[in-house]
């Protein structure tokens, strides 16, 4: 349910891209392959995050989940950060690697700051899930993301430029953040294994 969640809304926003037309599609798509390429950078971070805390949980030290917990949120934030920083030096450099067409650089240039800005939230964001998958918590995750994707389509629909769907995407971002993060904090998902019987 959250993979198809976060699916519809990437396809959402495809689609409303190509409805407002065909250079806004284009721009639309330079911003999305960096999404994805910057995605798998901080999956990274996720993998380790997720592994480290079902070892923790499983053995019982919730303490240890958490404090590693932290420092991954941390780092995740510093590559966001670094990130964003790094597109918005790029905003004129980037997206000519993927087209010479000036309108469409236009557009992007237009939507740039806006990707840049959502960089540290999604880099967070990975974080979180990773945790929170380590921990079992799907169900969470599944509701979080289909509660995003609810405050997405609605903001997602009224836009008539890049900006705006980009505007909206920040919305389904700020939805994910709020609810991971409130699930972070309240340290529901910190469940330890269940104890060994003694022999």
């Amino acid at each position: 349910m959250r993979t198809s969640a976060l699916l519809a809304a990437l396809v959402a926003a495809t689609s409303v891209a190509a409805r407002v037309g065909p250079t806004t599609l284009a721009a639309h798509q330079i911003a999305y392959q960096m999404l994805i390429f910057l995605a798998l950078a901080m999956d990274a971070l996720a993998l380790s995050v997720q592994a480290i805390v079902g070892t923790q949980l499983g053995a019982a030290d919730v303490d240890g989940a958490v404090a590693a917990s932290r420092r991954m949120i941390g780092w995740a934030l510093v590559l966001g950060c670094a990130f964003g920083a790094l597109l918005m030096a790029g905003i004129d450099l980037v997206p000519r690697a993927f087209t010479d067409d000036e309108a469409v650089l236009r557009a992007a240039h237009d939507a740039w700051p806006l990707f840049a800005v959502m960089q540290p939230a999604a880099a967070v964001i990975f974080a979180l899930d990773g945790i929170l998958i380590g921990a079992g918590d799907t169900r969470y995750l599944a509701a979080a993301m289909v509660a995003a994707l609810a405050a997405f389509v609605p903001a997602a629909l009224v836009a008539n430029d890049l900006r705006a769907l980009w505007g909206a995407l920040l919305v389904l971002m700020a939805v994910r953040l709020a609810t991971t993060g409130a699930r972070f904090i309240g340290r529901r998902w910190a469940v330890v294994g269940a104890p060994v019987a003694a022999p």
